[in-house]
C-alpha cells in the first residue's frame, strides 16, 4: 500500500490536478477511481474529461472537486481505494473501466456512478439495461468484443505472411473475455494460431511480455480494457517495435504510440461526452433516468511509420479504407 501512500502525498501537494477547496460554501465532489496508474499531467482521455466538464460550467478548484484514487494497476486494492472515495462523501463516481465501475457498483448503492468508455455494459454485469440502468450506475460504453473478428481481418489483409498471434486480455473482464474467445474464433477461421494471453495484474503484464519477448509471435491483439492496458499502451507499443511485432487493438492510443493499426470508437470523445451525465446527476437527475450511451462511430487507424519498421508494404486498398493514417 506504499504506492498508495505515496499517491495520497502527491495528491496532497497538488501534483495531480486538485481543487483549492470552498471555505464557506461546499462544493460538489467527484471522485475519480481507476485500475491503472493516474499521472501528474492527465491521460488524452481523462483531459477530454476535464475539458468536457469545463465546458457544462464545473471547473476544478472552483466549481467542483476531483478526487482522485488508483489501485496501481493491482486489481486487490481497486476496493479499498473506493471505500477512500466514500469516505471522502463524494456526490459522483468516475469509473474509467469494467474493474473500477463493478468495484463501485458492488460498494454502493447510494451514491451515482457514471462509466467512462465501458465495454459492453450488459455482458460485463455493469447493468441490465441501457435504456434504463440499473445500480444507480450511468454513462458512456462500446461493444468492442463485437469487433474482433474485423480486427483480425485487417490484420491478416496487412500481415498475410502470419501464422502465430497472441492475444493479450484482462482476467476479471467479461467483456475482455468475450473478445478473446472471439479474436481466437477469428484467427482460427483465417488460418492464424491463436495463443491467448492472459493477465490481471501490473506484474503480469511485466511476465507476459518477459515470456513473449523470448519467443515473439507475428502478431499481437491487444484486447480493450480501460485500466490495465490502458495504463501500459506504451509498453504495449514499444514491444512491438522492439520485437519486430504487429500490435492491432481497438485503443487507437496504442496505434499512435507505436502499434501497427486499431479499428476502435474516438474514447476520448466518449470521455468528454461523459461529462453530459455528472452535469445531469449534480443538477438532480438520477442515473436511471439516464440511458447510457453507445458509441457508432469506429475508425481505423494506420501507423504507417511503424509498417516501415516492421518491414511491411501494406496494400494500398488498406491504406485508403484508413480513417486516419500516421505518417
Amino acid at each position: 500500500m506504499n504506492r498508495r501512500h505515496c499517491l495520497a502525498a502527491l495528491l496532497a501537494l497538488g501534483v495531480v490536478t486538485l481543487p483549492l477547496r470552498a471555505v464557506a460554501d461546499r462544493v460538489p465532489k467527484i471522485g475519480y477511481l481507476s485500475l491503472g496508474p493516474i499521472t501528474d499531467i492527465p491521460s488524452r482521455e481523462r483531459q477530454a474529461l476535464l475539458d468536457g466538464l469545463g465546458a457544462l460550467g464545473w471547473v476544478p478548484g472552483k466549481s467542483i472537486d476531483l478526487v482522485y484514487r488508483s489501485a496501481e494497476g493491482e486489481p486487490a486494492f481497486l476496493a479499498a481505494m473506493c471505500e477512500e472515495l466514500l469516505r471522502e462523501k463524494v456526490d459522483v463516481l468516475a469509473t474509467p473501466g469494467a474493474a473500477a465501475a463493478l468495484t463501485a457498483i458492488r460498494a454502493t448503492r447510494s451514491v451515482p456512478i457514471v462509466f467512462l468508455a465501458l465495454g459492453d455494459p450488459i455482458a460485463v454485469g455493469a447493468t441490465d439495461s441501457v435504456a434504463r440502468p440499473s445500480y444507480n450506475a450511468t454513462g458512456t460504453s462500446f461493444l468492442s468484443s463485437e469487433l474482433a473478428g474485423k480486427r483480425i481481418e485487417l490484420l491478416r489483409l496487412a500481415l498475410p505472411a502470419a501464422q502465430r498471434i497472441a492475444i493479450l486480455w484482462e482476467v476479471g473482464n467479461r467483456n475482455a473475455q468475450t473478445e478473446s474467445e472471439n479474436a481466437q474464433t477469428a484467427a482460427r477461421s483465417f488460418g492464424l494460431r491463436g495463443e491467448p494471453v492472459a493477465v490481471r495484474s501490473q506484474s503480469e503484464i511485466n511476465s507476459a511480455f518477459e515470456r513473449l519477448a523470448a519467443n515473439p509471435p507475428d502478431a499481437l491483439y491487444v484486447s480493450f480494457t480501460a485500466g490495465l492496458i490502458s495504463s501500459n499502451r506504451s509498453a504495449i507499443a514499444e514491444f512491438g517495435l522492439r520485437h519486430r511485432v504487429a500490435v492491432v487493438s481497438g485503443r487507437d492510443f496504442i496505434t499512435e504510440a507505436g502499434g501497427l493499426l486499431s479499428y476502435a470508437p474516438d474514447i476520448p470523445a466518449m470521455f468528454r461526452r461523459s461529462a453530459y451525465y455528472f452535469d445531469r446527476i449534480l443538477k438532480g437527475a438520477k442515473p436511471i433516468d439516464l440511458p447510457i450511451e453507445q458509441a457508432t462511430k469506429i475508425e481505423l487507424i494506420i501507423n504507417l511509420r511503424t509498417a516501415r519498421s516492421l518491414g511491411l508494404k501494406l496494400p494500398p486498398d488498406l491504406l485508403l479504407r484508413a480513417d486516419r493514417v500516421i505518417e
